[in-house]
């Protein structure tokens, strides 16, 4: 068995039919190379079982604080904005710090950063509970302690990516990355009804230290794996331009490989046409007509399609490939946002947000899989932070264009529409232009 090292030169080398190519490959479905095991055929180890389950925790965290911080901020004042700015601190966070966070990973031990950002959130959220339950909260520090954790946050997935990578070689990855987003999926419904439960009985300082607990559990599991997670020798900071060369070479390393800039442009484009989800609310209530309950039920069963999508991604990667399934589920994604502009009815609108949000979940999946196994790690984080950029930052562009569509045209079918149809095009034209020549992805250490 052995390790190989690719540098950015080599991995942007591709063969015309197979793809980037590492020169190493795990042929076994439960191939071990320095990492945890998670095959098919195996039992899940003790330390696969604490991370990913120390890991669900913490993204339970996450879904409590999508509620609980905003409902603080309401509590001291009744601005839509400011409460609206407090929903988003994890968004606010990657615009923010997005960029150096991934050149400060590859250069940091990413095990720590993400051992010294569990700590950060477990701290931030035990003084929001200390302030909220001494009264002494004001808006300006839970807005500053708020977009504080959202930058942790940041910090935090951008290092996770990497060290998921380490600890799941080859085709153990995506397995694990089905399992962490199976949890982000459950976590998003679960963590708001909490939330909502606890503050409807006056508990939201529950809710808080119940955040600040989740981030300490998850503490613990990593601090429980640290002796599978390899190490490397850590390189110094450096000064502004060290750091601009590190963020320059991970751009240059972006750009050099071609089934990467296809796969960028192909979900930027997919991402400013999917803006037009937030139209979902609206639609629902107003051209259909539906009530509030019926509007929760569509929105749950989105929710059931990307646990859905969690739960088949690896199946389906394993039968039709990684980039043969992200296109796929990108051209379903478009079809399925498409049909809404056609449904008429509750059943037919739930239906529609189900397989939309199922494609989506698989397509999410796949693609950071995929790009986890051929970017080099040294370069991971910078690739991620800035990718994810990317897509942060198309996100509410679309929202825009699909809400001023929607004014110009009368209404949002239309809108639906010539997303849907625009992504299916999108996904059409990736496959043409390169990522049918992709092939499997081959690990890159």
């Amino acid at each position: 068995m052995h390790v190989c090292r690719v540098g950015p030169g080599h991995a942007a080398r591709q063969h015309p039919r197979r793809g980037p190519r590492s020169g190493c490959r795990d042929d076994q479905p439960g191939a071990r190379r320095g990492g945890l095991v998670l095959g098919h055929d195996e039992e899940v180890n003790w330390p696969s079982r604490v991370f990913l389950s120390g890991q669900a925790v913490s993204l339970l965290g996450d879904g409590l604080a999508i509620l609980a911080i905003p409902l603080l901020v309401l509590d001291l004042t009744a601005s839509p904005l400011i409460s609206a700015l407090s929903a988003a601190s994890t968004t606010l966070g990657y615009l923010a710090v997005g960029l150096p966070a991934g050149v400060l990973v590859d250069r940091l031990d990413a095990w720590r950063v993400l051992v010294a950002m569990d700590a950060a959130r477990a701290a931030a959220f035990a003084a929001l509970y200390l302030l909220w339950v001494t009264g002494a909260a004001r808006l300006w520090v839970i807005m500053a302690i708020a977009l504080a954790a959202g930058a942790a946050s940041v910090f935090f997935e951008t290092a996770l990516v990497v060290v998921v990578k380490d600890l799941f070689p080859g085709r153990a990855l995506i397995r694990a990355n089905s399992a962490l987003e199976l949890a982000r999926q459950a976590a998003l419904v679960a963590g708001p009804a909490v939330v909502g439960v606890l503050a409807a009985a006056g508990e939201l300082g529950a809710a808080l230290l119940a955040d600040a607990v989740t981030f300490v559990v998850s503490l613990v599991s990593l601090l429980a794996v640290r002796g599978q997670v390899p190490h490397p020798p850590r390189r110094a900071i450096g000064g502004w331009r060290a750091l601009t060369a590190d963020f320059r070479a991970g751009i240059g390393y972006l750009l050099s490989v071609r089934v990467l800039v296809i796969m960028t442009v192909v979900q930027i484009i997919v991402n400013l046409c999917l803006g037009t989800e937030k139209l979902l609310f609206f639609y629902a209530r107003d051209t259909l007509g539906l009530g509030a309950a019926a509007v929760g039920a569509v929105i749950a069963a989105g929710g059931a399609g990307g646990v859905a999508g969690a739960l088949s991604t690896s199946w389906l990667a394993a039968r039709v490939g990684q980039m043969r399934l992200i296109v796929l589920a990108v051209a379903a994604a478009g079809l399925a946002i498409g049909s809404m502009s056609v449904t008429g009815s509750l059943a037919a609108l739930a239906a529609a947000n189900l397989a939309y949000l199922w494609a989506v979940t698989v397509a999410s999946l796949a693609n950071r899989s995929y790009r986890q196994l051929i970017v080099p790690r040294e370069l991971l984080g910078r690739v991620t932070g800035t990718v994810r950029l990317l897509f942060l930052t198309a996100d509410p562009v679309g929202v825009v264009i699909a809400g001023s569509l929607t004014a110009a045209l009368g209404g949002p079918r239309p809108v639906f529409l010539g997303a849907g149809i625009t992504v299916v095009v999108t996904a059409a034209a990736g496959w043409r232009a390169g990522l049918r020549r992709a092939g499997p992805a081959e690990p890159s250490r």
